[in-house]
């Protein structure tokens, strides 16, 4: 499991998380000039999220965002300023009928209460909650 992205939220990330723009090389492509992808993304309830991440149409800079379904997901889960969101990717390989298969699974992980500015997995181990 690859994680994509760590950041604690910001008061603007409540109502839609601003993506590093580091992490696109991640995500699937946005094909045919789209400028939105609609990810599954998975919590530790076994619940499925649908978030839309979105780009600039124009400009230097893209500057992704999850708008759909973000603010949904804030809010069933109570997070506020200063939780910090994780978000992971998973090649999950298998074999169906004798065939390689790849499937890609998106998860989510919350730590609450983390500081903004400190973003190691080890300052939020202790506080790490299910999502």
């Amino acid at each position: 499991m690859e994680m994509m992205f760590s950041k604690p939220l910001s008061r603007t990330d409540i109502s839609k998380l601003a993506i590093p723009t580091y992490s696109l090389s991640t995500f699937p492509p946005f094909q045919d000039g789209r400028h939105e992808i609609e990810l599954e993304v998975w919590d530790d309830d076994g619940k499925m999220w649908k978030f839309v991440c979105s780009i600039r149409k124009t400009g230097k800079y893209q500057k992704p965002v999850f708008s759909k379904g973000w603010l949904d997901f804030v809010r069933a889960k109570g997070l506020s300023v200063g939780d910090e969101v994780r978000l992971y990717k998973d090649d999950n390989i298998t074999k169906l009928f004798g065939n390689v298969v790849c499937q890609l699974r998106y998860s989510i992980k919350v730590v609450k209460g983390v500081e903004a500015g400190t973003t190691s997995a080890a300052a939020g181990a202790n506080s790490e909650t299910t999502a």
